[in-house]
């Protein structure tokens, strides 16, 4: 990882509310000349820090009415295991995340889909067909109460 200051931290800041910001405006915002801040935004970019630029687009508006957190429980945990599922995951459209978690359950996916139909296929395809899947639960969401696709910025661990 590379060395952040306080102005780079003010950049990521600045591009997780709002990655479609100009540059112009991003300098002007964080204080440095235009050509600065291009710099200094593609060193982030290439350090790996701002690991990409995506539009969050609103699911009910093209179709996706139904909207789930799934937990998924293996029978066996060893990579080999749950390369297939994870194969499959990746094919998924419908997942927007997928997390391996630790705990009473293995994974944790995040699922949207435009009715009870699609999700029963999406079950079927992914959970039911899997020999390794023991169990699956779903959590439909019934409302959002905060969602903000930003990872917080932290300076340097405390200590």
């Amino acid at each position: 990882m590379i060395e952040t200051d306080r102005i780079d931290r003010r950049l990521l800041a600045e591009l997780r509310r709002d990655a479609d910001i100009g540059n112009a405006r991003l300098a002007e915002r964080v204080g440095l000349s235009a050509s600065a801040c291009l710099r200094r935004v593609r060193r982030l970019k290439q350090a790996g820090l701002v690991r990409q630029v995506v539009a969050l687009v609103d699911g009910r508006a093209i179709g996706n009415g139904l909207s789930a957190i799934v937990t998924v429980s293996f029978v066996r945990h060893a990579p080999e295991y749950r390369a297939e599922f994870n194969r499959r995951l990746g094919e998924e459209e419908a997942v927007s995340l997928a997390y391996s978690v630790s705990g009473n359950v293995s994974a944790v996916l995040q699922v949207d889909v435009a009715d009870m139909a699609a999700f029963n296929a999406l079950a079927e395809r992914l959970f039911d067909s899997d020999p390794n899947v023991a169990a699956f639960t779903t959590h439909f969401i019934m409302g959002t109460l905060k969602q903000e696709p930003v990872v917080p910025a932290t300076s340097r661990p405390a200590g």
